[in-house]
Order: structure tokens, then C-alpha cells, then sequence
């Protein structure tokens, strides 16, 4: 399997969704729903589709239940909540409208041309997408988000989940255990540097930008949290290691505007507090519906720590 990879689950067909949630999107969009393209991609078990009506109206439709996963429906509803509070903009997805029968949920939302950055990513992406970060930064400046989750209090990776790798080195490559006290001396320092109340997208990856002929979007506003400003484009250059990029996490780091601030060891500091995490909790059973999560976590792992030895020449 390659290292770089966009990260994918494995979702149900729309067409098997149950019949009134299929029902209510087509009324939605105006009528018999005449196609369906099944999207692949992302760790949701649940259907996500671009459908077309009889009369040519289109859409964009994700939906997901609790029997294939008990916390997907709720990450739905916060993004429904978060994508409602969005302004109209370019670089943000505009939501037509939202099934909650209190068990499934689903939203609809404008069917976006275009397709997610391939990775490895290349230089001249990535400069796309950081354009689209700073886009957009000051209009999710404007916008009440006091329901919003603080960072530091809802984002285990970079918090505190690092320090469950100390209980299963016995469990991992042993590279983990040799390096552990000097990452760990890195990853302690995480949860000081996300502070900050700046509304953020938070699970900024390639998969999570469309890039259009017109307009390039950010998508997929399920893991949205409050923290300090820069840490979207943080999240970039983390992605430049765990899904593969042209130019290295700490290069793309250290030419980034938005980030010529930060010190080099920041990015030291998120990327070892994310490897701990992942490498530790890649020993975890996977969640009901994602069969994926495991080797996903595994593979950003080494990624990182692929990254990490180069930064740290260990």
C-alpha cells in the first residue's frame, strides 16, 4: 500500500441509504433523482453522492445513521450547524439543507466542480491552498462560533493522546520506544501552541479541498474547533508529511507567510504530539463502520516519523 494516499473509508452507496432520507433529497432537489456518482474518500461510513434530478438540479448529499457509527450523525450536525453560520464566500460550501429524523442525518449541499489536489502534493498546490487558508480566514473571523469547541480542550491528538504511547512501546516498532522521551519532550509543548479562540476548520488535508476551475473550496466541516489562528495552515504543512508533498513539512513551514512568525520547533512539537498519538492508537480496534482507521493512523504515523527523523536526525 502506498505511503501517500488520501485517507478513505468504506461508505454505503446512496442507493442504500434508507428510503426516506433518499426521498427527502430528491425533494430537495426537485424531483426523481435520474443520477447518482458515489464518492469515495474520507472516513464517514456513510453515503456521500453527487446526485442529479429530471429537471437538472444537482447536489451534493452525505448522510449517515447510528447503526453504521454512533458519533458520525452528530459530527453531521455540527457541521450542518458551522456550515449555516458560514457567510456566502467563494472558498466556503453553501448548504441547501438538512434531514434529522433524530437518528439519521443528512445534508445537502451544493454540488462543487472540480476534484480534491492529488498527493503526493506539489509545490504549486500547495501555494493553492494556502491561498484558499488565507481567503478565508478573515471572513471565519467574523462568525459567531462560541459553541465551537476549544482546541485545547477537544483535540486529544495534540493534547494529551501522545502520552498514551508510553503504555504500548511493547506494542509498536521499537523506534517509538528509543525516541520516546525526546518526542515526548516536543509534544508536551502542543497543547500550549493550539490555544486560542480563532474559529478553525481543523482537519485541513487534501482530501478536504475541491479545487475548481472557478473556485477553490474548503470542504468537510465536521471537526471544526477554536484555536490559535495559524494552526489551519499548520495542519497543511503536518498534511505535507502524512500524505506526501514535493517540498518537506518543515520547508513549506518555514516559507509559509502566515506562519513566518511561528519558530521552526512549533511544527516539531504538533507533528511529534500527532505521531505518538497515531502510532498509539493504531494498536485500537477500529470504530463500528470503519474498518480503515487502524492502518490509517498506522500510515500517518510513520509518515511523520519519517519527517521527524529528518528534523531531528534521529
Amino acid at each position: 500500500m502506498s505511503r501517500h494516499q488520501h485517507a478513505r473509508g468504506v461508505r454505503l452507496g446512496f442507493a442504500e441509504a434508507p428510503d426516506r432520507v433518499r426521498a427527502w433529497a430528491g425533494q430537495q432537489i426537485g424531483g426523481e433523482i435520474v443520477s447518482v456518482i458515489d464518492c469515495v474518500g474520507g472516513m464517514s461510513p456513510g453515503p456521500a453522492a453527487r446526485i442529479r434530478s429530471a429537471s437538472g438540479a444537482t447536489a451534493f448529499v452525505k448522510a449517515c445513521g447510528p447503526e453504521l457509527n454512533p458519533i458520525t450523525p452528530e459530527l453531521l450536525r455540527d457541521e450542518a450547524r458551522i456550515l449555516a453560520a458560514l457567510p456566502g464566500h467563494p472558498s466556503l460550501p453553501r448548504l441547501l439543507d438538512v434531514y434529522d429524523d433524530g437518528e439519521w442525518v443528512a445534508l445537502l449541499i451544493e454540488d462543487l466542480p472540480g476534484a480534491v489536489p492529488d498527493v503526493p502534493w506539489s509545490a504549486d498546490n500547495l501555494r493553492r491552498a494556502s491561498g484558499v487558508l488565507s481567503a478565508v480566514r478573515p471572513v471565519l473571523d467574523e462568525v459567531a462560533s462560541e459553541w465551537v469547541p476549544l482546541a485545547t480542550e477537544s483535540a486529544p491528538i495534540l493534547t494529551d493522546g501522545w502520552k498514551l504511547l508510553a503504555d504500548r512501546l511493547d506494542q509498536v516498532d521499537p523506534w517509538w520506544a528509543k525516541h520516546h522521551d525526546q518526542l515526548a519532550g516536543y509534544a508536551e509543548r502542543a497543547a500550549t501552541l493550539i490555544d486560542g479562540k480563532a474559529l478553525l476548520h481543523w482537519d485541513v488535508r487534501a482530501d478536504n479541498l475541491i479545487f475548481g476551475t472557478d473556485r477553490d473550496v474548503v470542504i468537510d466541516w465536521g471537526q471544526v474547533r477554536r484555536g490559535a489562528p495559524w494552526m489551519d495552515h499548520a495542519m497543511l504543512a503536518m498534511d505535507c508529511a502524512m500524505s506526501g508533498s514535493e517540498l518537506s513539512a518543515a520547508t513549506f513551514f518555514a516559507q509559509e507567510p502566515a506562519l513566518a512568525e511561528r519558530d521552526p520547533s512549533d511544527l516539531t512539537s504538533l507533528m511529534a504530539a500527532a505521531a505518538m498519538t497515531f502510532a498509539a492508537r493504531s494498536m485500537d480496534d477500529p470504530p463500528p463502520g470503519l474498518p480503515t482507521i487502524p492502518a490509517t493512523r498506522a500510515r500517518w504515523a510513520e509518515n511523520l516519523r519519517l519527517e521527524l527523523e529528518l528534523e531531528l536526525a534521529l
